[in-house]
């Protein structure tokens, strides 16, 4: 199949915020299952929160069943000189991937009510993550869309973080 390529702009925004409880947090899924209330796991929400919203534009692509949306980070971000690109088989669109190279790399997958170990690289030092996914919704298309994702990190020894993050597509061309 042959690739196509679109000019798109780009929204996006995520807030973050301290997780609470981050000892419960590493086994309960795999302990209590999908039926979890996380809603007791998380400090107030407007407590030392950081908020993000960032406008940019970039590249839509679908080849081999894969759609990928790529983008330059700014200095908004902390992460200028990066490209970030996140993709998901149109089979699979509830398995979303983010890979980002250049001053920062990474490699971050997100997968609802799943726990992944994820690499993470900087220029002092690369040192691992876990991504816990708590929801995933792609609604993202080869004309637009949106994903959200709502996720947890955890390094080890550190305290855990919650991210809500949100990218919005606009097709330009």
């Amino acid at each position: 199949m042959a690739e196509m390529k679109k000019e798109v702009s780009i929204r996006l925004w995520s807030k973050q915020y301290e997780a609470a409880n981050t000892e419960l947090f590493a086994n309960v899924i795999e302990t209590f299952g999908d039926d979890v209330d996380f809603s007791s796991m998380f400090k107030n929400e407007d407590e030392g929160e950081t908020l993000l919203e960032m406008r940019s534009y970039g590249t839509l692509t679908k080849k081999d069943g894969r759609i990928s949306l790529s983008y330059d980070e700014t200095e908004l971000t902390g992460m200028e000189g990066s490209t970030t690109t996140v993709s998901f088989a149109e089979d699979s669109p509830d398995v979303v991937t983010m890979l980002r190279y250049g001053s920062v790399s990474t490699a971050l997958v997100f997968e609802q009510g799943k726990r992944h170990i994820c690499a993470y690289e900087t220029r002092v030092m690369p040192f691992e993550i876990c991504i816990q996914t708590r929801t995933v919704k792609n609604g993202l298309t080869m004309d637009g869309g949106r994903i959200d994702l709502d996720y947890l990190v955890e390094i080890h020894g550190a305290k855990a973080e919650r991210t809500i993050f949100s990218l919005e597509v606009t097709v330009t061309a």
